[in-house]
């Protein structure tokens, strides 16, 4: 439950600009990595390969990726625009999550979730 309010959260603050919260994050972060394979995203997002395609060719079909993956992925310049706009926006968001929640939350969700990926994920 914690997980979908959080994303719901999340997911309504990038309604603007006509993307998931899991979209957005993708932009942002093949923006700070330009060439990054899509197998390489999906083992960091812990997203199945085929889900993270979809949203791979969802985002090409929207102009905002180049559609060459045998040299990883690059956004668009309106993909580069938009994902400047999406981290403006979680910036804020993130200010305002952790106003709302406050530091011993924000501190305990944050040992809480380091020490799941540590003891759940392989090779961690």
């Amino acid at each position: 439950m914690l997980a979908r309010v959080v994303t719901g959260r999340y997911n309504e603050a990038f309604v603007s600009e006509n993307v998931t919260f899991a979209q957005a994050g993708l932009l942002m972060h093949i923006f700070a990595q330009p060439g990054v394979r899509q197998a390489e995203l999906s083992k960091r997002f812990q997203i199945e390969k085929s889900a993270m395609s979809r949203d791979v060719q969802l985002l090409q079909k929207k102009g905002w990726l180049t559609d060459n993956l045998r040299n990883g992925l690059f956004l668009t310049e309106e993909g580069r625009l938009l994902a400047k706009r999406c981290h403006k926006i979680w910036k804020v968001l993130n200010e305002q999550i952790h106003q709302d929640l406050g530091m011993d939350a924000v501190n305990g969700l944050t040992t809480f979730s380091d020490t799941v990926l540590t003891k759940l994920l392989p090779n961690k």
